[in-house]
């Protein structure tokens, strides 16, 4: 029997805060800490800093291969801008990463590049660097004239989004917002200053010489950054994301749509088919550059340079324009060709890469061969044929020859019917004067001076 209700009652609570005590550092305790000593650097620079399609499939790769292999992405960044929906993609890709980031900004990140940094754990500037400028513009591909957009359906988006990625490491929104409203641009003193970045550095040597010792949390991990020199790697980006990122310069895009149309128009009036696989490709390819799927291009590509190589092979005699075109479309094709493909479905990325760069090797050996035979075959049929005449040879009469009369002399070993103005005996040297229309040779006896 409880003598006092009112003790035993705090006793109870008691107990109740200490089991939750013990619940709550029971959870805690399935946190746990690791080390990280390699890191995959990658370029976001000249000549390839726009930051486009490509750039972002190329980003997607690295961060995949970070993952993968549990080392630390470090981005590093000179650029002006580019594309908002590969801003997006990245950004996204950067806020759900389930390694460290590190944004490094190398002289300057605006606009779209500006957006990609704000999700990363750590954004490290260079001293003096410039970040901002983030408000949206239009160019019209036709002219080149630029727009800057101030409609709230537009910029409200991209603040609300923008703020979402600043809000990761609790960076200043405020600044964040005027980046797009106000198109504020601030240097890295100011950026420091402002909570906007974490780290001022003189250079990327430096900077990875600060990260040592930082921590990281991505859930419920803390990550330990001691990065290993010898364990770095820059990351190449691949054959299909470079491509892509040439196609979607909108004025190389523009001539690729415009020649393709123009030369499959001019293909289809004139009749001259064989040229149109390769107007058909290039239309396609200035149509990547537009928004169009490089996979469905690519796979366009494949199937349509595989026809016209089996057409050269199995229909056609000889190998002329089909074939080459066959063969730069395959390679356009198989240059284009996704490299990532989910794994237990089918082979890895890396062993789609080998395959392909073997592919392409294969594909351009084979049109080289095939174009100098082409050549070859051109520049003999071009030639002048070659006759052999025995105008003003020396030989010897087989049989004797009057005037009016055929006869036959032996020239270099060669038996000729013959004429002559003049008695000639058997065995008696001779010289060519001309050859008859009939294949006669007109010919006379040797003199002791010729």
């Amino acid at each position: 029997m409880v003598r006092n209700p009112l003790l035993f009652f705090a006793l109870v609570i008691v107990v109740a805060l200490l089991i939750q005590v013990i619940s709550i550092s029971g959870d805690n305790s399935q946190a746990y800490t690791r080390t990280i000593n390699q890191a995959i650097v990658l370029d976001i620079t000249p000549p390839f800093d726009t930051i486009d399609t490509g750039i972002a499939e190329c980003f997607m790769d690295a961060l995949r291969e970070a993952e993968s292999t549990g080392s630390l992405l470090i981005y590093r960044v000179n650029s002006y801008g580019g594309l908002l929906d590969a801003g997006f993609t990245i950004g996204d890709a950067v806020l759900y990463s389930k390694t460290p980031t590190v944004a490094y900004v190398e002289t300057k990140a605006l606009s779209a590049a500006t957006l990609i940094i704000l999700p990363a754990n750590i954004i490290a500037l260079q001293r003096y660097s410039t970040i901002g400028d983030m408000q949206p513009v239009m160019v019209d591909p036709l002219t080149g004239q630029i727009q800057f957009i101030n409609e709230p359906k537009i910029l409200n988006p991209i603040i609300e989004k923008a703020k979402t990625y600043a809000s990761r490491s609790n960076r200043n929104q405020t600044i964040i917002e005027e980046f797009v409203t106000h198109a504020l641009t601030i240097n890295s003193s100011l950026a420091i200053a402002s909570r906007v970045a974490d780290l001022e550095v003189e250079n990327f040597d430096e900077l990875l010489t600060t990260l040592n010792g930082a921590h990281v949390r991505i859930g419920d991990t803390e990550y330990v950054l001691n990065i290993d020199r010898g364990m770095m790697k820059t990351f190449s980006c691949s054959i299909r994301s470079r491509i892509i990122s040439i196609l979607s310069n909108s004025y190389i895009a523009n001539i690729l749509t415009t020649i393709g149309m123009l030369a499959t128009i001019f293909a289809l009036v004139s009749g001259k088919l064989a040229i149109l696989p390769l107007t058909i490709g290039m239309l396609l390819l200035g149509l990547v550059g537009t928004g169009f799927s490089a996979n469905m291009v690519s796979a366009f590509l494949i199937i349509l340079g595989a026809l016209l190589l089996a057409l050269e092979l199995f229909v056609i005699p000889g190998f002329g324009v089909v074939g080459v075109s066959g063969i730069i479309l395959l390679t356009l094709g198989f240059a284009l060709l996704p490299v990532y493909v989910p794994t237990g479905v089918s082979p890895s990325g890396e062993y789609i890469a080998v395959l392909r760069l073997y592919i392409l090797v294969i594909s351009l050996f084979l049109g080289g061969v095939f174009g100098i035979v082409i050549y070859k075959v051109a520049k003999v049929r071009r030639k002048k044929p070659v006759e052999f005449l025995p105008v003003s040879k020396k030989g010897r009469a087989i049989d004797e020859l009057k005037p009016g009369s055929i006869g036959f002399v032996v020239v270099e070993g060669e038996y000729w019917r013959a004429v002559s103005n003049e008695y000639i005996a058997p065995g008696e040297e001779v010289i060519v004067e001309e050859m008859l229309e009939n294949g006669v040779l007109r010919v006379r006896k040797k003199t002791d001076n010729h």
